[in-house]
Parts: structure tokens; C-alpha cells; sequence
């Protein structure tokens, strides 16, 4: 009989990863409107396949974006000191949300 790693190459397989690595936190900010692109470019090269999702709508007025940013825990720290940094203009809505947690 076969075993499950002959049948299958590790191309296919999908990585199991420990429950730790599976926490994620959402970050929520407001950031200038010439600023998304920035925002997001930085998000992809920090955090890479730990962001699971970003999500973007408009503020009243349009000179203003909101920003949803739904990373693994082990990036929130990093990435948010790099927003504060090169992004002097993105303000944190409240401190960011750790999905499972127990208040």
C-alpha cells in the first residue's frame, strides 16, 4: 500500500501549521486616500501570506480611507511600528482585535 506521500506530492499538500501560528488580529485604521497603495505594498512585503485579508472603504468626503488589516498575530507588532513610521498620517482606530480572545 501506498503511503500518503507517494500519492501525493508536496506541491499538493496543503502545510499544516500549528494552532499558535493560526491566531490572527485585525487592525483597524484611517489612512490619507494617496496613501492606500503605500499601505498595502507595506502590509504585502511585511506580512505575506500572513495577511489574510485587507479591506478598504471610503470615509465621508473621500479624503480619507478606512482600513481593516486581518494578520497573523506574530506580524501585528512589526507591522504596526512600519505604518507608524512611514505612514505618519494613518491614525488606529482602537488597539487591534484578537480574534478567539476572551475579554
Amino acid at each position: 500500500m501506498n503511503s500518503f506521500a507517494t500519492l501525493y506530492p508536496s506541491s499538493r499538500r496543503i502545510p499544516v501549521r500549528s494552532a499558535t501560528d493560526m491566531h490572527t488580529c485585525t487592525i483597524r485604521m484611517s489612512v490619507d486616500a494617496e496613501s492606500v497603495t503605500t499601505l498595502r505594498q507595506l502590509a504585502m512585503r511585511l506580512c505575506g501570506e500572513a495577511l489574510e485579508f485587507m479591506r478598504i472603504a471610503m470615509c465621508a468626503g473621500g479624503a480619507r480611507i478606512e482600513v481593516w488589516l486581518c494578520v497573523r498575530q506574530s506580524c501585528v507588532e512589526a507591522l504596526s511600528e512600519a505604518i507608524a513610521r512611514q505612514l505618519p498620517g494613518a491614525r488606529f482606530r482602537e488597539a487591534p482585535y484578537q480574534a478567539g480572545a476572551v475579554a
